[in-house]
């Protein structure tokens, strides 16, 4: 019973993923220099209200390279629960000074989107229930989506040379981003994987606290109707993507990678040796790597997209 009414909880939470029309208001926050990289925090109110007003604040840091204008865009989403963001950087700033205008988001119940100062950075996003966790990752997918029309409307940017970059959390939302936005011509996912009820309750980090609450996968399953990339297989095919995958990851099962695999037919994966937290040490090679994939992409491929009005 238990198990049932927090299914249905999640059914109410589960709402629509188009981001809502309507202006809003985008706000320089501060600008760092660091050499030649310049660094613009961005704000903007969230598509989504959440229990916290402090959650529905985005905040969007633009890095790029000075100077840059009309460059390949990606917008990168980041690990939830990493007290900074020291991985990402290695990325951010690679990309950047390839020449790309790459934006990251502080992602709901992050940094400064924390509930409250005290709680550490993205505790609270898997919640107390499935119902706040469906919750927590709607709101990131249609945060990822109003930040593409932020990041498109930016003069760094090309509109019509936009891609995903996502690790871990980052790639669950950024492969669901994927399959329900036209703009992104590429998308390099990290650590991800599809198929969310068997992954939430296969899973090292959420399967016990899952299982403690009665769940099956089927009781998620039903729950989560539209919110799974490989429900949008057929709307898939022909995106390129680059999956990079661990071969002993706990946190991102291999059926769940797997899954991912299957759900962007004409996507690519690679396997690397270690586990989610222990595949760090292929930071030595991988933002380079995923850098000349992303350049590689641009060249090939590019929307038609006019660049939108400032929100």
């Amino acid at each position: 019973m238990l198990a049932f009414a927090l299914a249905m909880a999640l059914a109410a939470h589960a709402g629509p993923l188009d981001s809502p029309s309507g202006r809003y208001a985008v706000t320089v926050v501060a600008v760092e220099q660091r050499g030649d990289i310049e660094e613009t925090v961005l704000s903007f109110p969230s598509p989504v209200k959440s229990p916290w007003p402090a959650n529905d604040t985005v905040y969007a840091h633009l890095v790029v390279k000075k100077g840059t204008k009309g460059a390949p865009a990606v917008l990168v989403l980041p690990v939830m629960a990493a007290p900074n963001v020291w991985i990402e950087t290695r990325f951010t700033e690679r990309f950047a000074r390839d020449g790309l205008a790459v934006m990251w988001l502080e992602m709901p119940t992050q940094f400064r989107r924390r509930p409250d100062p005290s709680q550490p950075s993205g505790q609270v996003f898997l919640g107390r229930t499935t119902a706040s966790l469906a919750r927590n990752y709607r709101q990131s997918i249609l945060d990822a989506r109003r930040a593409l029309d932020v990041l498109s409307a930016r003069p760094e940017a090309d509109p019509g040379r936009v891609a995903l970059f996502g690790i871990s959390l980052g790639a669950l939302v950024g492969s669901m981003v994927y399959s329900l936005d036209a703009r992104p011509v590429f998308a390099v996912f990290l650590l991800g994987g599809a198929d969310f009820p068997s992954l939430l309750m296969g899973s090292a980090m959420t399967g016990p606290f899952a299982r403690k609450l009665g769940l099956t996968v089927e009781d998620v399953r039903k729950a989560w109707p539209g919110m799974d990339p490989g429900e949008r297989r057929a709307q898939n095919a022909g995106k390129p993507v680059m999956l990079v995958n661990a071969s002993w990851d706990a946190v991102i099962p291999k059926a769940n990678a797997l899954h991912l695999k299957d759900a962007f037919p004409d996507s690519t994966q690679i396997w690397v040796p270690g586990g989610h937290y222990s595949a760090i040490v292929h930071l030595a090679w991988l933002p380079g790597w995923a850098s000349k994939k992303l350049q590689d992409a641009f060249k090939a491929g590019k929307n038609t997209i006019k660049r939108p009005k400032t929100p």
